[in-house]
């Protein structure tokens, strides 16, 4: 993809966003579906926009330090602090639709997050909810470990990384 393809991708993304927004009672679903294809769509842009440049997401610092502070409690970074960041992506095959948002359904009335849990109606979408409502790194905060910021975003995809080849993977 070149950073002219990613980027009418992300304005195809952002016109349909700004139309099911302009509807009045915007089904949660869908709100959620079209939000994260326009967080897709943002991160193709910037993969695409530093691949050809070598240039940093234009997205990045928009937020930046209101969200890392109210996000993390991190503030101030202390002197001598490493930092490190954590890149991947990891594929998954929903077999039992059911029992997945069925599971998740469970998950997210733990946590006191059921009100999210009624307008499920997605695989993606309920990884997404469960996602954004837990804290999988959350066990190494008492080992040195403290948020610094997340940017991540969920998609439906056609193959897996494991039904893709080189070929595709790397494209």
């Amino acid at each position: 993809m070149s950073v002219s393809e990613a980027l009418s991708s992300l304005v195809a993304a952002l016109t349909e966003h700004a139309e099911v927004m302009s509807e009045q009672n915007v089904p949660p679903e869908r709100a959620v579906d079209v939000i994260e294809r326009v967080r897709a769509a943002a991160a193709r842009y910037s993969d695409e926009t530093f691949e050809s440049s070598g240039w940093g997401s234009p997205f990045s610092d928009m937020f930046e330090e209101e969200d890392v502070d109210a996000e993390s409690g991190v503030g101030e970074v202390p002197d001598g602090a490493e930092r490190i960041s954590v890149t991947g992506r990891w594929d998954f095959v929903v077999s039992d639709r059911d029992a997945w948002i069925a599971y998740v359904n469970r998950r997210l009335e733990e946590v006191g997050a059921s009100d999210c849990a009624p307008g499920l109606s997605s695989a993606a979408q309920a990884a997404h909810e469960i996602l954004t409502h837990s804290d999988p790194f959350g066990a190494y905060t008492s080992h040195g470990l403290a948020e610094g910021g997340k940017d991540w975003g969920i998609e439906q995809v056609s193959k897996t990384l494991s039904e893709m080849t080189d070929e595709e993977r790397y494209a």
